[in-house]
């Protein structure tokens, strides 16, 4: 939100890119003669004239949004900003690799097709105490920011680390105004989804003296956003290559035949997100300048404290159970319905529901058949904060030498609890896709099973027709029970009869980092005749030291159908004893029913047809001892504790739940945290940097004018990742000497594979799984040589050309170089040379998940070619090409070696990111144009149009399922189909925006559409079938009206997703055809949003 809008004088001369550094300057160096009182911003012709100068005047390619830009949209972070700039995208997924989060302000910031971007406060380096290495743009607030600057092409005295781009955010300071400022602003935000609204209050206060020893001023900001917004989600699950038999059904049902191949659904879900997200914003500045003019010195300093709650309530079949016990087919008597291209279209979809442990009992209730289904409370809260101090002192020594010291320090931390509770009901689910906008997705009540035993079969075509699958596939041979599933009495899902507890998972996040670094920088100005304008030289050393804690997402069960007599249900009494029937109903009394009012605001129909399901309802974030108290008592009632964790943990020697365990209670917990010594991770970083550049400026006799810089940085970094090696115990998943010696009780890989090997083997793999934590060095080095030179020609009448190249590295993301490792033995079944399996045939072989502290940066040659013709003031058409050829690009890697602990040694498969040997490429074009129409007569010379274009394709760019985010960042996830396959994941070929305005006297009108075509969201979505997603095409309208009452007051509404945009995901798998294939998977819908504000300013 810009402050400065109603009246205020704000020079942008210098204020617009201005940096600290001499680097910096480059972008706001303003055309010879002018000064700083010649252009101020009164209105959005302004801003875009302004940020046409500095593109225009540059030494570099940068494109920037000065502050009337942020304020003119509801731009609620600098993320949503960015993506009005050629060349920048982003998404609208909290995270990529999670297509199932949305974020409603924007996420992901994408710059030519690539993720590495570089973040700087004032030119200086900026980072999230996350397991990225950037800032965090969504959670800086634009209110506090002077501008934005996207650097394209940088110099040799930038500070290194961008290979896409550089993004400079430009906080304000006292000399930017002419002199005395009060400014503040009130805005309240109301979304028609969420319905809950929510207030913005801004203030800026400044003001600059001449006194005796110089020109001192002072300036002191705040700012506070809220925002309450709400997403929902409709999803069809886990698409698969079938048979699809002559009865019309996709299971071999007697006497049937195949009659073709189709593609087939596991399931449904649906759910909705609530997001609360808090900023506060302070930005305080010093400056003064000597009476001569010749020294300056500059203190300023900038709090970013972002915080964000959500709660999330969702729906889902459990498509991994579905297709383990038996896969889904269509509901007896019902008819299923497929496209020409054999894609499934409509139908009503069961399955059965696998082993029942409870068929035996008097409380036989899993029903035989109906989709195992999960309806999941969630809560998150964050809270990221980043301090930033910096200090510069530029001095002209004479008119010849420049002298400039810079000092900065980064304090950062991030703090995440992430906490969920999973029932379970079974239900079916109709679906019908049937090309409309939304699919109509109806979960309904299983069918029953009824009989006086489970192999009975009932009429065709009637709703208790089991036939087909009566007792065989139901594992159910010889119960004497029919299941009493939603029978007489219990008919509806908010019965807690027909629910049970069913697992919990909680995440925590508690990071921190800081940075030091100091530079000098020198330049020694040629006279103006000569060829050289200046010899730039300087050296920087930074210090940064970033601890992550961050923990695995500890999913555990808490009770399950296919043991112990079945599931606690939560109308069941119990005490915490197992096997028992003491107690009370208790746990019925947390759960509360969850509707899904207004979902898709009525534009879909509501999958639950006003019929609610049980979630858990206290926030299991804010309450986490009762969550905690809840499902060990739920999980002690279904199963009994288990031993003390391992005599050499003597700290840990507690008793355990036999499913899930919070945090703080697993085996190994470093004492007084929640994290085990694998998930510290600390790690320290010194670099230290020198270049020189040289400056040149010249006019040839035909009027051509060219000006530029080259130069060469050297770049030296030492790394150390401390961690630790960490084996698993085997007492917590291998099999018992008690399993071993008996029949086994159930054949899976696990219990047969290890149980094959003789008992000294079987030793021999507990002895190397000891839980021994080993020390893990990870010291590493590098430096490079990266050369650059940024050359313009302006030939006249506006026009001029650029040609430009540097040698850029990205450093890896803090989250791929955590030094650790998971390091256990599993059964592994041996196979032929053809990969078929070998019956009975096994080899112990340990797995072991690693990050790589040695990681290397990736490595770029990028070249530019632009033309850029200014024909008025506010007036401008430029085409720039662009060419990446890029090295070392982050991949999986995988290898065998072997591993030897306590005194055994076992092969090994490793995984771990690395760097990827093959070459890859990336061009692309960005078209710009903006134009004032002063031409027109009357009130029309108030409109104007301003709009970009960027077409970028890719080949080559080795691709991988790396994340930062994934505490098992080394597992070696694998996609489903082949990743040379895929385009480079969050590249859209084709971005545009278009932005028509009007802005004449007193009235200011704005509209932008942000468009972006296809583009791959994920290699590998993290929930199963875990197949690679594709974001459609999406595009959103954001729109703006403002009018002055008068100098020092604007009043103004401005609207958010005018257009009510939903975001669409498909997934990819192998189609029948054996080529990649598209299937419908995600529909995303969230707020419009309309905000009022009032600013005034003084």
């Amino acid at each position: 939100m810009c402050l400065f809008g109603a009246g205020t004088a704000w020079a942008q001369t210098e204020g617009a890119a201005a940096q600290t550094t001499p680097a910096a300057q480059d972008a706001a160096t303003t055309q010879d003669g002018q000064t700083e009182d010649e252009i101020v911003v009164q209105g959005y012709r302004q801003s875009l004239q302004s940020a046409q100068q500095i593109k225009r005047n540059s030494d570099v390619i940068v494109d920037s949004v000065t502050a009337e830009d942020i304020g003119a949209l509801p731009d609620r972070s600098v993320t949503e900003t960015l993506q009005r700039i050629p060349g920048v995208a982003i998404n609208r997924f909290a995270a990529g690799v999670d297509p199932d989060h949305f974020s409603v302000e924007g996420s992901g910031v994408v710059v030519r097709g690539l993720t590495y971007v570089r973040s700087e406060f004032n030119g200086r380096e900026a980072f999230s105490a996350n397991n990225g290495r950037a800032l965090s743009f969504a959670d800086v607030p634009s209110e506090l920011m002077g501008g934005v600057d996207v650097f394209k092409s940088p110099s040799a005295d930038r500070i290194e680390g961008g290979i896409a781009g550089v993004v400079n955010l430009r906080t304000r300071k006292p000399f930017d105004a002419k002199g005395f400022v009060l400014a503040a602003s009130a805005e309240m935000n109301y979304g028609d989804f969420q319905k809950d609204p929510s207030a913005n209050l801004n203030v800026l206060i400044s003001n600059r003296w001449q006194t005796g020893i110089g020109e001192i001023g002072f300036l002191a900001s705040a700012s506070y956003s809220n925002l309450k917004s709400r997403a929902d989600r409709l999803q069809v699950s886990s698409f698969r290559i079938r048979n699809l038999y002559s009865d019309g059904d996709v299971n071999a049902n007697g006497g049937t035949t195949v009659a073709g191949r189709v593609l087939f659904p596991r399931g449904a879900a649906i759910g909705t997100q609530e997001f609360d997200r808090t900023r506060y914003g302070y930005s305080a500045a010093a400056q003064w300048r000597s009476n001569d003019g010749s020294m300056e010195a500059v203190f300023q300093f900038l709090r970013s404290d972002a915080r964000q709650a959500w709660n999330e309530h969702t729906v889902e079949i459990a498509t991994d159970n579905v297709s383990g016990n038996g896969d889904s087919r269509r509901v007896p008597g019902t008819t299923l319905q497929f496209d020409d291209d054999g894609l499934f279209a409509s139908g009503t979809i069961t399955g059965p529901t696998g082993w029942r442990a409870d068929q035996f009992t008097g409380d036989a209730r899993v029903p035989m058949m109906g989709l195992q289904s999960n309806n999941i409370q969630r809560s998150h809260t964050e809270k990221l904060v980043t301090d930033d101090y910096g200090f510069n002192f530029k001095w002209d020594v004479d008119e010849r030498l420049g002298v400039t010291v810079d000092y900065q320090h980064v304090q950062s931390s991030s703090y995440i609890l992430d906490n969920t509770l999973w029932n379970s009901t079974y239900q079916n689910a109709s679906i019908q896709l049937n090309g409309s906008d939304y699919p109509n997705i109806q979960f309904l009540p299983p069918q029953v099973c009824s009989g006086p035993a489970a192999n009975s079969q009932n009429p065709p075509g009637t709703d208790n027709d089991c036939a087909g699958f009566g007792g065989r596939a139901a594992g159910a041979p010889g119960s004497q029970y029919s299941p009493a599933y939603f029978g007489a009495g219990h008919t509806s899902f908010t019965d807690p009869f027909n629910s049970f507890p069913r697992a919990a998972m909680d995440h925590v996040e508690d990071s921190d980092g800081n940075s030091d670094a100091a530079r000098l920088d020198l330049e020694y100005a040629f006279p103006e005749s000569g060829f050289l304008k200046s010899i730039r030289a300087g050296a920087r050393y930074a210090d940064r030291q970033q601890t992550a804690r961050f923990s695995t997402y500890n999913w555990g069960r808490i009770s399950e159908q296919w043991g112990n007599n079945g599931p606690v249900w939560l109308s069941d009494n119990v005490d915490g004893v197992t096997g028992g029937n003491g107690g009370t109903p208790v746990l019925a009394g947390s759960n509360v029913p969850y509707y899904f009012d207004n979902f898709f605001r009525g534009q879909a129909p509501n999958p639950l047809a006003g019929q609610g399901r049980l979630f858990y309802g206290p926030d299991t974030v804010k309450n986490y001892a009762q969550y905690v108290a809840y499902a060990t008592l739920a999980n002690r009632e279904w199963e009994p504790t288990v031993a003390n964790c391992p005599a050499d943990n003597p700290a840990n020697s507690v008793m355990r739940n036999g499913g899930w365990n919070p945090l703080y209670n697993r085996c190994g917990v470093v004492p007084g945290t929640w994290f085990l010594p694998g998930e510290i991770n600390p790690i320290r970083e010194t670099n230290k940097a020198a270049y020189i550049m040289a400056r040149f400026d010249t006019e040839f006799g035909n009027g051509l004018h060219l000006t530029g810089n080259v130069g060469v940085r050297y770049s030296s970094t030492k790394r150390d990742s401390q961690g630790v090696q960490q084996y698993a115990y085997g007492s917590t998943y291998l099999p018992t000497e008690a399993t071993c010696l008996a029949p086994p009780a159930d054949a899976s890989q696990a219990v047969q594979g290890y149980c094959s090997f003789p008992l000294a083997t079987r030793t021999a793999v507990r002895n190397f799984q000891n839980g021994a934590i080993i020390e893990s060095p990870g010291k590493t080095n590098y430096d490079y040589w990266l050369p650059s030179v940024n050359l313009k020609l302006d030939v006249g009448g506006g026009l001029q050309f650029r040609a430009a190249y540097f040698k850029g590295i990205a450093p890896p993301a803090t989250g791929l170089i955590r030094n650790y490792g998971a390091v256990s033995v599993n059964a592994v079944q041996n196979t032929n040379a053809d990969g078929t399996v070998i019956p009975n045939s096994y080899r112990l072989q340990a797995t072991v998940s690693r990050g790589n502290p040695f990681l290397k940066p990736v490595e770029a040659d990028n070249f530019d070619l632009t033309a850029e013709w200014y024909f008025s003031r506010v007036g401008q058409l430029t085409v720039s090409a662009f060419y990446k050829r890029l090295k070392n690009v982050l991949t999986n890697e995988t290898y065998r070696t072997t591993y030897t602990n306590n005194g055994q040694t076992f092969d090994a498969v490793v995984t771990n990111p690395g760097n990827a040997p093959e070459t890859g490429k990336i061009k692309g074009v960005e078209v710009a144009y903006q134009q004032t129409f002063d031409f027109l007569p009357g009130f029309l010379k108030g409109f104007g149009l301003q709009a970009n274009y960027t077409y970028i394709d890719s080949s080559g760019v080795p691709q991988s399922t790396l994340s930062e985010t994934d505490p098992d960042v080394g597992a070696g996830r694998v996609t489903t189909v082949d990743l040379a396959s895929l385009p480079l994941q969050g590249l859209s070929k084709h971005t545009v925006n278009i932005t028509p305005f009007f802005d004449a006297g007193p009235l200011s009108l704005r509209a932008t559409y942000s468009w972006r075509s296809d583009f791959l969201l994920t290699i590998r979505d993290v929930i199963v079938p875990n197949d690679p997603i594709i974001n459609k095409a999406t595009g959103q309208l954001d729109a703006s009206i403002f009018y002055s009452l008068s100098d020092n007051v604007k009043i103004g509404l401005q609207g958010s997703n005018l257009l009510n945009e939903v975001v669409k995901t498909k997934a990819v798998l192998q189609g029948l055809d054996g080529e990649n294939v598209e299937v419908p998977r995600g529909w995303y819908m969230n707020d419009r949003r309309i905000s009022g504000i009032m600013r005034f300013s003084f």
